[in-house]
């Protein structure tokens, strides 16, 4: 029932993750009912005054685990588009800055502004379903073109006549500006809830499936109907929040963000 980080990345990429949570789920109702009937017909167990009590605590809990960890995927989804479209725009602002270079040094560094706006675009693009190990290989690629790039405006500046210098010298805080934002936009991908509270939420959802059909297993009834609707409602919703906690290999994408650095690259 507890999953790890490895596991979670699975459910979100795999197309069998909303049949599995959903049949897992029917399980535990049918499971509930059939304890909540055999209690019924063979001790004559009936419906208990504070049963109520305790299936609006558990449900309660779910309710505001949900809306917790709903909120905050999608907050950090918002944010990470933020963040996508602020890297975007420091690199637009500090390849503009290129022209403060002498001439014979700017052909040099517009090349490895092309290199790097090509590294960043590859880090996510993959046939198919991309590894950590893969991300961290093209990202490693991506910052040691960003070094060389450093490295050479730093020697271009350095090798300015003053007072052509001080004019030179104003793309290096670009640059920087540039890095922290390529910086926070790779962190941000790393930033979510502690794996037990997406446990929780599961187990929760058992718990409550559960308990729903063994409420209805004492007094030897059956809904169909509102079984599969909370079902299928609970499955969703976890499969969405997973899907905003994770969008680079999900079914949420930041695709139309991404798509920024190629529209940036054809301008340069």
């Amino acid at each position: 029932m507890f999953i790890s980080e490895k596991s979670a990345l699975l459910m979100v990429t795999s197309d069998m993750v909303f049949p599995i949570l959903l049949l897992w789920m029917l399980l535990m109702a049918e499971v509930g009912w059939r304890v909540g009937h055999y209690l019924s017909k063979k001790y004559h167990v009936q419906k208990a005054d504070s049963s109520d009590t305790f299936l609006a605590a558990i449900f309660g809990l779910l309710a505001l685990l949900v809306a917790f960890t709903f909120s905050g995927g999608s907050d950090r989804f918002d944010h990470r588009r933020e963040l996508i479209i602020q890297e975007v725009s420091t690199i637009s602002t500090a390849y503009q800055s290129v022209d403060l270079l002498p001439s014979r040094d700017q052909l040099k560094v517009r090349e490895l502004f092309n290199q790097y706006v090509d590294s960043r675009i590859k880090i996510y693009q993959f046939e198919g379903e991309p590894t950590s190990a893969q991300i961290e290989s093209r990202t490693q690629t991506h910052n040691a073109v960003g070094d060389q790039l450093w490295k050479e405006v730093v020697n271009a500046v350095g090798d300015t006549q003053y007072p052509q210098k001080l004019v030179a010298a104003q793309i290096l805080p670009l640059l920087s500006n540039m890095f922290t934002a390529s910086e926070n936009q790779r962190l941000s991908v790393k930033f979510h809830p502690p794996l037990i509270v997406f446990q929780l939420m599961i187990v929760l959802c058992m718990i409550g499936a559960m308990v729903a059909g063994y409420n209805l297993g004492i007094q030897s009834q059956r809904d169909w109907f509102l079984t599969l609707v909370f079902v299928v409602l609970m499955t969703g919703t976890i499969f969405i929040i997973l899907s905003l906690e994770y969008p680079r290999v999900g079914k949420i994408s930041l695709g139309n963000f991404e798509s920024e650095f190629i529209s940036l690259k054809k301008s340069f």
